[in-house]
């Protein structure tokens, strides 16, 4: 009479992790408890401090710079991260990209009283990101389980999303009665806390060469360009991590309320997470992401209506849903064919892709804003187009 439900549910969650993937696990999720504290503010924290130096109608501009002046050089140091986690290991790689991530921080936390520090940090970002994605996205392809990734992916994407409910909210609750300056220094010893868990065993691997240049080679090649099209979407993915916060911080007048809106739209969305994992493992990825591109593009439609609290997380909510539904299948046929070619090749071309599409954004985004004040609408709708690239994909 049960076995039907429980076989269900049994064959949302992976079942065959490897020792590599549990510690990156673990891992991941105590530096997600910290970053989840932190990264839906860091947004809002730039617009505050923006507007005490530049005029209120181009904030926005300076905030769009300054993730220019980081996406810019990670795009020509990504292959250099792959070098460094193929010469030195992927966990050590991680570990160093903790220490540049509370340079980050413990600098913009700076910037409040010497706003040269904005350089200082801008320079740990553009390392943090050099040390930390190739090498993660690496390790999880190598070691994942051929079959399961979709599950694999799914499953910690839940596990982090359960701590994205709790993050936001207890951020919003330190930055309203502490401070940003206690919220960096609990983010902090969390970061470093991340790293026990993989150092705790002795990585193994053989050290290997990366040519620097041929990254350059592949992302260019003819062969290649319906991947490197399809991925130039996640630009729009810049738009849903930064100008999209501030504008909920907006809507929602304070701290607490951007931390309860975030906290709620998470929770309604990793119920659906699981079932999203299954269905890309077992069933036709082309598709889920088909099915995804469609149902995401309507959230950015959505996001001109809306301009209430309720309405923002409501809408919120949608969009993470159906992006998973974007990500999810996209990830696990990137982990799937770095395992049958060269994982770090593979891993570099998905993260340059990546990287260009959000530079793209940003520049749009910049020229938006010289155009219209405050050019909320307009960047939603570039959003949604970025967001049909996804549709040129090629899932084999």
């Amino acid at each position: 009479m049960f076995s039907k439900p429980s076989i269900l549910i049994s064959s949302l969650f992976a079942n065959r992790l490897t020792r590599q993937v549990r510690e990156l696990w673990t891992s991941t999720l105590i530096l997600d408890l910290a970053v989840s504290m932190v990264t839906i503010f860091e947004p809002v924290f730039l617009y505050i401090l923006f507007i005490r130096f530049f005029p209120l109608n181009t904030t926005l501009i300076f905030i769009s710079l300054f993730y220019l002046a980081i996406y810019v050089p990670y795009f020509f140091a990504v292959p250099l991260g792959a070098k460094f986690a193929k010469r030195f290991g992927y966990e050590n790689s991680i570990a160093v990209a903790s220490v540049f991530f509370i340079l980050v921080y413990l600098s913009l936390f700076a910037a409040r009283i010497w706003p040269a520090f904005i350089v200082l940090a801008v320079a740990a970002y553009v390392c943090e990101k050099t040390f930390y994605w190739p090498a993660f996205h690496s390790n999880f392809a190598r070691f994942s389980s051929v079959g399961e990734q979709g599950r694999e992916i799914s499953n910690l994407w839940a596990l982090e999303s359960a701590i994205y409910i709790l993050g936001p909210l207890v951020g919003g609750l330190i930055i309203q009665f502490y401070g940003f300056k206690v919220l960096f220094i609990v983010v902090s010893v969390l970061m470093l806390s991340s790293n026990i868990p993989m150092l705790v065993t002795r990585e193994v691997f053989e050290p290997k060469k990366f040519a620097y240049f041929s990254a350059f080679k592949s992302l260019f090649d003819k062969s290649n360009r319906q991947h490197f099209l399809g991925q130039i979407g996640f630009g729009e993915e810049w738009i849903v991590l930064v100008i999209w916060p501030v504008f909920m911080y907006l809507v929602a007048e304070d701290f607490l309320g951007l931390g309860l809106i975030a906290a709620g739209s998470t929770f309604i969305a990793t119920l659906v997470l699981l079932f999203i994992g299954r269905w890309t493992d077992k069933g036709d990825k082309a598709r889920v992401l088909r099915f995804g591109t469609v149902f995401y593009f309507f959230s950015w439609l959505f996001k001109i209506l809306t301009r209430s609290a309720l309405g923002v997380m409501m809408i919120d909510v949608y969009s993470r849903v159906s992006k998973s539904t974007i990500a999810l299948p996209i990830t696990a046929m990137t982990y799937q064919n770095a395992q049958n070619s060269s994982v770090t090749g593979a891993i570099v071309f998905f993260e340059m892709s990546l990287v260009l599409g959000k530079i793209i954004a940003i520049l749009l985004c910049i020229l938006i804003l010289q155009i219209f004040t405050p050019g909320w609408n307009a960047m939603f709708i570039l959003g949604g187009l970025f967001t049909l690239f996804y549709l040129l994909f090629k899932i084999k």
